[in-house]
């Protein structure tokens, strides 16, 4: 019976019932592997774009901790960091020497401030983000006004300084 099933196929050209599956199942053995490595190769790649997001996080990092430091040496007007107090943690504070009888302002809004000098502390900021607050201040002198705005970096936990000596008092 067996010959005779042979015979019939081999004269068709067919191949033998279950070379088929054989051969169907090595495809899906190659299509498996090519599938593994095609993943792999994605996640390489994946794995890889961490690493450098990570090194530039890393960079940046240093180079915010290298401004700070020159800031606290007084070489640039980087704000210095220091250890946060209980009511202050997480603001900026902000220390201001202004003329006698000038008026400040923080991003358009009014604020007092005890002449010659006082503190500003900001809401609560994210840790490790640069925020810019623009102080104007406003000195009347002879008949004048005297105005000058200075944009200023702040972080959470930071005190910075700033100073308006060159400005006129009203007399």
């Amino acid at each position: 019976m067996y010959s005779v099933v042979l015979a019939a196929v081999l004269t068709t050209g067919a191949t033998a019932p279950g070379w088929e599956t054989f051969d169907d199942i090595r495809d899906l053995k190659n299509a498996v592997e090519e599938l593994r490595k095609g993943q792999e190769k994605q996640r390489a790649e994946a794995l890889k774009q961490t690493i450098a997001d990570l090194r530039q996080r890393l960079l940046e990092q240093k180079l915010d901790e290298l401004r700070w430091a020159v800031g606290a040496l007084g070489g640039l007007p980087y704000p210095v960091p220091v250890m946060p107090r209980a009511e202050t943690a997480g603001r900026a504070t902000v220390q201001l020497q202004v003329p006698a009888g000038a008026t400040v302002t923080v991003n358009g809004k009014g604020i007092p401030v005890p002449s010659p000098s006082g503190t500003y502390a900001t809401p609560v900021l994210e840790p490790g983000r640069d925020y810019y607050y623009d102080f104007k201040v406003t000195v009347p002198a002879d008949g004048k006004v005297a105005v000058r705005t200075k944009r200023v970096i702040v972080r959470a936990d930071v005190v910075v300084r700033v100073a308006y000596e060159d400005m006129e008092a009203a007399p």
